[in-house]
C-alpha cells in the first residue's frame, strides 16, 4: 500500500501544476486520437484545479487530481462552458478501475460542480502493458443492465507510449524527469541510461526549486530498488546530480527522515488531542513543539 501511495504522491506533485498537465496532456496526444479530439475541443490555457480535489475526500483523502478547462468556441455562450477532468494514475492493471473513477465523479463533479462533462484520464506505468477495453457499471448483471453507461470518458494514457527518449531535450525539465521516472522505474538499467538527460533540464530552473525536485524524485524512485541495487541506483543518482552541483543525496535523504520523524509526532499529536486529557502545555512537552504550534493544530481539525 506504501508503494502505491509513493507513486501517487509523486505524480501529484509533478501534475498539481496546470501547465504541466497541460504539456502532458499534449505529449500524450500524439499518439491517442481520442485525446486529442478531445483536445481540439478545449483551451488548454485555461485549465484550473478543482482546490482540495483529492478523489476520496469523504473516507481518507487520497487520491488524484482533477481540473475545469474552458470550451474552445468563438460563440460567447459556448465559450463559458466548462468540462471536467480527473486525473488518476495506476502503476498495475486494476480491476476495480470503473468503480473507483465513478466514485471519484461523484464526489467531486456532482457534489462540487455544476453539470458539467468530464473525462476521466488515467496515467498508467505498470510493469505489463494495459488496455481498459470499453467497460460496462455492471458486468455481473444481465445483458439489459449492460446499456448504462459511465457517467464520463475515459482515456488511459501509457507512459511508455507518450515520447520517445531521444525527445527528452525539447520536454520541459519536471516533465522530462518525471516521465522518465515513471518510464523506467521498473527497471533499473534503462532509468540509469536516460536520468543525466532527464536531469539536464534542470540547470534552466532556480536552483532551489531544482533541487527540490531532485530530491522529491530520489525519494520516490529509491523506494523501488532493494539491497545492492538500491546503493546502485543511490550512486548513479549522485554522479548524475552533483554534475550539476546540486545538494548531496546525503541531505536528501536527512529531510526525508526528519520529515518522517516530525509526521510521526504530529500523529502522536493528533491522538493526544482526540483524547482530550493533556492541555497544550502538556503536548508541547511531550512532543518538543511549542504551545503556539499545538494551539494551531487544535484550532485547525
Amino acid at each position: 500500500m506504501t508503494n502505491r501511495h509513493s507513486h501517487d504522491s509523486y505524480v501529484r506533485s509533478v501534475l498539481k501544476d496546470p501547465v504541466r498537465t497541460a504539456e502532458l496532456l499534449r505529449l500524450a496526444a500524439r499518439k491517442n486520437n481520442n485525446l486529442a479530439q478531445f483536445l481540439e475541443t478545449v483551451k488548454l490555457d485555461t485549465l484550473q484545479e478543482i482546490s482540495k480535489a483529492f478523489s476520496d475526500t469523504i473516507s481518507h483523502g487520497n487520491g488524484d487530481l482533477a481540473f475545469t478547462v474552458k470550451i474552445a468556441s468563438d460563440d460567447p455562450k459556448q465559450a463559458e462552458l466548462l468540462v471536467g477532468i480527473i486525473e488518476e494514475h495506476k502503476s498495475y492493471p486494476d480491476s476495480g478501475l470503473i468503480p473507483q473513477l465513478v466514485k471519484y465523479w461523484f464526489q467531486i463533479m456532482v457534489r462540487n460542480q455544476k453539470n458539467i462533462p468530464t473525462v476521466a484520464i488515467v496515467l498508467y506505468n505498470g510493469k505489463d502493458s494495459w488496455r481498459v477495453e470499453r467497460e460496462t457499471m455492471f458486468p455481473n448483471y444481465p445483458e439489459y443492465y449492460h446499456k448504462i453507461g459511465l457517467p464520463f470518458l475515459l482515456e488511459v494514457i501509457d507512459v511508455r507510449d507518450i515520447f520517445n527518449d531521444e525527445e527528452i531535450p525539447q520536454i520541459s525539465p519536471k516533465i522530462a524527469l518525471a516521465l522518465v521516472a515513471l518510464k523506467y522505474v521498473f527497471t533499473g538499467e534503462n532509468l540509469k541510461m536516460h536520468l543525466k538527460a532527464a536531469m539536464a533540464g534542470l540547470k534552466s530552473l532556480p536552483r532551489e526549486e531544482a533541487e527540490d525536485f531532485l530530491s522529491q524524485t530520489f525519494i520516490y524512485l529509491k523506494q523501488w530498488f532493494k539491497d545492492n541495487a538500491k546503493e546502485q541506483f543511490r550512486m548513479d543518482f549522485k554522479k548524475c546530480s552533483e554534475v550539476y552541483g546540486y545538494k548531496s543525496i546525503a541531505e536528501a535523504e536527512e529531510e526525508e527522515l526528519e520529515k518522517k520523524i516530525a509526521d510521526t509526532k504530529w500523529e502522536m499529536v493528533d491522538n493526544m488531542l482526540d483524547l482530550g486529557k493533556n492541555s497544550d502545555e502538556e503536548i508541547s512537552i511531550i512532543s518538543g513543539f511549542s504551545k503556539d504550534e499545538i494551539a494551531l493544530r487544535r484550532a485547525s481539525r
